[in-house]
């Protein structure tokens, strides 16, 4: 067993985490300008690796409805965990969004899609690429009314959504896939390449981001926010995988990207909302090095 967990941990974990690691590391020395990759990542990188990948992927209908439909069910469950174990630690009212927040948002994107990547190939990467638009809209959404709790109009959030490119990547990938139309080689090819530079530089820009986060006060609620998200949302990904019937391939990626640390999105909520921006941060901090050991497991559980 300890030979499985060393090989899923150093061909599956440890390459995504040198890449944070020079991330990390081009911040502290280069000092970039991060809103300017966070905007090229958002606007040009992911919307063109979702629509090449969902083009040309090979999956099935009922695939791609039963990873959007667990990534859904997923988000709500464990919101209404959290929120349940926020009311039963009698956290105020700033605080128990910012827990819910940091319990239930997972990093899909930048951290996710890569160790799927590297895990299960391109087959796996297709289908977290379905998972990861779906959070994505769940976190505009259901994500920001749960901030709004705090105080602050959540309206506003909502409308984010309707900006996010990827959203309008998957409507038109999903009609060309529905109408029978492949795009032609001129137009795929240069949204191929772009698309493939799309893993890589989101976990630069999450090594930069953590370089810009500083674990400050509320250290214990962190850590239980951060074990709340690793720990008990990974039980419920089994058991919710288990209950909605899912097999193979797409169980695999479906829990394995339930079981990613807290997303950097919940920290813009948080911020956004005024909902102890710090909590979700420190959280964010701490479940992303704690999920070394956590996905480790988890992967090699999953064989």
């Amino acid at each position: 067993m300890l030979s499985l967990l060393l090989n899923v941990l150093v061909n599956n974990i440890v390459p995504a985490f040198v890449v944070i690691g020079v991330g990390f590391i081009f911040d502290r020395t280069i000092k970039p300008h991060i809103p300017t990759i966070s905007r090229l990542a958002l606007y040009a990188l992911s919307p063109a690796l979702v629509f090449s990948l969902l083009v040309t992927s090979e999956l099935e209908q009922s695939q791609l409805t039963q990873v959007a439909g667990y990534a859904a069910a997923i988000f709500v469950l464990m919101v209404a965990v959290s929120l349940l174990m926020a009311r039963a630690l009698r956290l105020d009212q700033a605080t128990g969004p910012s827990f819910a927040l940091a319990s239930s948002m997972v990093n899909s994107g930048n951290f996710g899609l890569s160790v799927i990547l590297f895990a299960y190939g391109e087959a796996g990467l297709q289908l977290a690429v379905i998972y990861f638009v779906t959070s994505a809209i769940m976190a505009n959404t259901l994500g920001a009314l749960i901030a709004s709790r705090s105080q602050g109009s959540w309206k506003q959030s909502l409308r984010g959504v309707l900006r996010l490119p990827v959203i309008y990547a998957t409507i038109i990938a999903v009609g060309f896939r529905v109408a029978g139309y492949t795009p032609p080689e001129v137009a795929m090819r240069p949204l191929s390449t772009i698309g493939q530079a799309a893993v890589p530089v989101m976990l630069l820009m999450l090594g930069m981001q953590l370089s810009q986060t500083k674990v400050q006060q509320d250290l214990k609620l962190a850590s239980l926010a951060a074990v709340n998200k690793l720990v008990v949302m990974g039980l419920l990904a089994f058991g919710l995988a288990e209950v909605m019937g899912l097999s193979g391939l797409v169980r695999q990626v479906c829990i394995v990207e339930s079981c990613t640390p807290a997303a950097v999105t919940a920290v813009l909520l948080a911020t956004e909302f005024r909902a102890r921006p710090q909590v979700v941060a420190s959280t964010v901090f701490l479940s992303t090095l704690a999920s070394a050991v956590t996905l480790t497991v988890v992967i090699a559980l999953l064989g």
